[in-house]
């Protein structure tokens, strides 16, 4: 007998499977939530794995981007230090210049004017030369060296070839200039 208070529910097997399928899922969660939530978790641990590797790889190029640099400075010091030498030695060299130009002219040589290579030395009045050049001549080695100088600008005003000088031994041996292009011919 069934007692007029309590329902009756028809329900079936199905149905009671179904509500306990429900009832267990909201315990444990929806399967499409649970795997999204998931999938969430995964993307957030592979961009963090990716974010680090990314800061590895970061760090990594600056560190060689930092031994480079080091590099590049210590090239650059090399190459300073070696305009620096430079620079010195050709201070050095002006001044070893400016030091040859203060001396006495008249204790200069006179470069031969025949073969253009030995410097003449005065005995007297005679000029010699180890080329086997010899004259005479009264001006000191700063007077015959403006003399040479002087023929040599007289010439160039008229004419751009090379004067040749030559020794003319009659009557006494003496230098001469002699232009083959333009009939300059004269003596020093």
């Amino acid at each position: 007998m069934q007692c007029a208070n309590t329902p009756v529910h028809k329900t079936s097997v199905e149905q009671k499977r179904h509500a306990q399928n429900v009832a267990k899922k909201q315990r444990l969660g929806m399967p499409k939530l649970r795997d999204l939530l998931r999938e969430a978790k995964r993307r957030t641990l592979n961009e963090f794995r990716l974010q680090a590797d990314l800061d590895n790889i970061l760090r990594l190029e600056l560190s060689e981007l930092e031994h480079d640099l080091e590099i590049e400075q210590h090239i650059y010091e090399e190459l300073l230090a070696d305009v620096n030498e430079w620079y010195a030695l050709q201070e050095q060299n002006l001044e070893e210049l400016y030091a040859e130009n203060t001396t006495d002219p008249s204790q200069e040589p006179v470069i031969c004017p025949v073969c253009l290579k030995k410097p003449l030395y005065r005995i007297h009045s005679l000029y010699k030369c180890e080329c086997g050049v010899q004259f005479e001549h009264a001006a000191d080695n700063v007077q015959l060296q403006q003399l040479i100088q002087h023929r040599i600008n007289e010439h160039e005003v008229n004419c751009t070839q090379a004067l040749v000088f030559f020794i003319e031994s009659q009557p006494k041996s003496s230098l001469f200039a002699i232009c083959g292009s333009c009939d300059y011919c004269c003596s020093v």
